[in-house]
């Protein structure tokens, strides 16, 4: 029973990482606009584009072994995320999209996208 049980969380796992990969790849096709606009509002550009064709993304030029690493560290980087934005507001995640950080934490070089784009100075 417990190789059943192991073979169908393998299968579980296994469907995770190829809708990851699928997801992946179609985000690679969206403007900058429009992943701004997913990740504020949770709503997909109408209509949506096309992911690349075969072998024209850049996941497909990884083996599974990269694949998976960039899979596990896309999960743990969401679910971070989720865990950072509950409760905040659209102002809010735009500023973190804009910024790289929070609006309660300074702006500096390194951590902060606007930071360098304005010599530092925020």
């Amino acid at each position: 029973m417990a190789t059943l049980k192991n073979r169908v969380e393998q299968l579980h796992k296994e469907v995770q990482f190829r809708a990851w990969l699928e997801s992946a790849r179609l985000l690679e096709s969206f403007s900058d606009d429009q992943l701004e606009e997913l990740a504020v509002s949770g709503r997909f550009p109408d209509p949506v584009p096309q992911p690349p064709p075969a072998g024209l993304s850049s996941l497909d030029k990884l083996d599974r072994k990269s694949l998976l690493k960039e899979w596990r560290e896309s999960e743990h980087a969401t679910a971070r995320f989720m865990r950072e934005s509950a409760g905040r507001d659209e102002g809010q995640l735009r500023f973190h999209l804009q910024h790289g950080h929070w609006p309660e934490e300074a702006c500096h070089e390194g951590i902060c996208f606007e930071a360098k784009s304005h010599g530092g100075k925020e």
